[in-house]
């Protein structure tokens, strides 16, 4: 979505929450708010090719797989 259009679903929200809860609104969470409603259409692809990936049985590489070469890699001790 071009920026004049975010910054128009932006200001359109913002006014209806204000309208609805007060004033009292900061306009860090009107954005936080705003943000979980309306998340970046690549996040979206991202979690959609995501989901096809676990429909078709690829679903990653298990946790402790992953920590234990993050782990070597970077350097970082086992926790006890």
């Amino acid at each position: 979505m071009p920026t004049i259009e975010l910054i128009e679903s932006f200001s359109q929200f913002a006014r209806a929450r204000v309208d609805q809860a007060g004033s009292d609104l900061a306009i860090d969470d009107l954005y936080d708010e705003w943000r979980a409603q309306h998340p970046p259409t690549d996040d979206l692809l991202a979690i959609k090719a995501s989901l096809r990936d676990m429909e078709q049985g690829e679903t990653g590489r298990p946790f402790d797989d992953f920590a234990a070469t993050f782990r070597s890699r970077n350097g970082i001790p086992e926790s006890p």
